[in-house]
């Protein structure tokens, strides 16, 4: 996504670049909210995992690990907006705004299946673990994708695990 333009886009939309110029600014807006609209779909299959309940740890990183396998260009965006992609205030804002949501999430967990005495700081270091098995293992040269899916499925149970035994932070 580094180097597509707005032509490239326009053409496999089958619309006009002005078109994409009358919904989006410049190439960072219109990839903010493609990221943002995955993060709410990340955001729904978390809810939806237990029909509205909190699902349990291992079910979230799952859940989380899998979206980003299945949706590596997602997955790049967040490292490229989070790594210092130039935006705006108001862009700032609402990549805030959906993140603070995804964290809500969670939170929920766990401080529904573990005693941590700063959940929002643990839900923090979570997103950073399941993140950095990605990083690691998600582009891993001479593997399958089901070999990739596989592991980093398992580092995610092992995460979730670790995480669950509610080790308080002081």
């Amino acid at each position: 996504f580094r180097s597509v333009t707005i032509r490239e886009i326009a053409k496999a939309a089958g619309v006009s670049i002005g078109t994409i110029y009358n919904y989006y600014e410049n190439l960072t807006d219109l990839f903010l909210d493609v990221f943002l609209k995955s993060a709410e779909e990340i955001e729904q299959l978390i809810n939806n995992a237990n029909q509205g309940e909190t699902p349990s740890l291992s079910r979230l990183c799952s859940i989380y690990i899998s979206y980003l396998n299945d949706n590596m260009t997602f997955f790049q965006m967040m490292g490229h907006f989070i790594l210092g992609g130039d935006l705006a205030a108001d862009a700032i804002e609402k990549l805030n705004r959906v993140m603070r949501l995804l964290m809500d999430r969670i939170e929920d967990a766990i401080a529904s299946e573990s005693g941590h005495a700063q959940p929002r700081m643990s839900a923090h270091a979570l997103f950073c673990a399941l993140n950095g098995v990605m990083i690691s293992y998600a582009r891993y040269p001479g593997r399958t994708s089901d070999e990739i899916r596989n592991h980093t499925l398992g580092l995610a149970d092992i995460i979730a695990q670790i995480f669950k035994t509610g080790s308080t932070l002081e």
